[in-house]
């Protein structure tokens, strides 16, 4: 559940990207009082998101092995983070080299729908990095960072961000 100051996609996108952070800092995506330090940081404009650029050169330097699960077995595929059938960003910006399984469980689902509320902090950081850099444009291009609710559930969650690829 995001922080009560959580009130837009613009501020939903920086509450993920500061748990993100914090996964990578401090080494626990469920530290609040440094998620809530990188939030405030970012919210305030005293802090930006990293560029794409360092997510893919950070892809680059890894071992070759499924984004998801880890595995290393041949064959690896190119697998859209945002699916196509939702968007076309046929770009590398929105790939990642997963195994055949994962690609194929995943489907036409964005990460968050994949793995879902409960197993969000499981996402790994390689592919949420891309997916909030990938909403965030997204959004921007529509116009609807400073929207709210976009699924019209009554509540602003993980689930809103997907909204803006109709």
């Amino acid at each position: 559940m995001p922080h009560a100051s959580v009130k837009t996609i613009r501020d939903l996108i920086y509450w993920e990207y500061a748990k993100l952070i914090a996964g990578s800092t401090v080494g626990d995506r469920k530290n609040y009082g440094f998620v809530m330090h990188s939030y405030k940081k970012l919210k305030d404009g005293q802090m930006q998101p990293s560029n794409i650029l360092r997510e893919n050169k950070k892809f680059f330097n890894e071992e070759k092995a499924c984004a998801y699960c880890a595995s290393a077995e041949e064959g690896l595929e190119w697998e859209h983070i945002i699916p196509k059938v939702k968007i076309a960003i046929d770009t590398f910006d929105n790939q990642v080299l997963a195994c055949r399984g994962c690609n194929a469980k995943k489907s036409g689902r964005d990460p968050f729908e994949w793995y879902g509320k409960e197993r969000q902090y499981e996402i790994p950081r390689i592919v949420l990095g891309k997916y909030l850099k990938l909403i965030y444009d997204l959004h921007k291009k529509q116009g609807t960072l400073d929207s709210g609710d976009l699924n019209n559930d009554g509540k602003l969650d993980i689930y809103d961000l997907g909204v803006v690829l109709k």
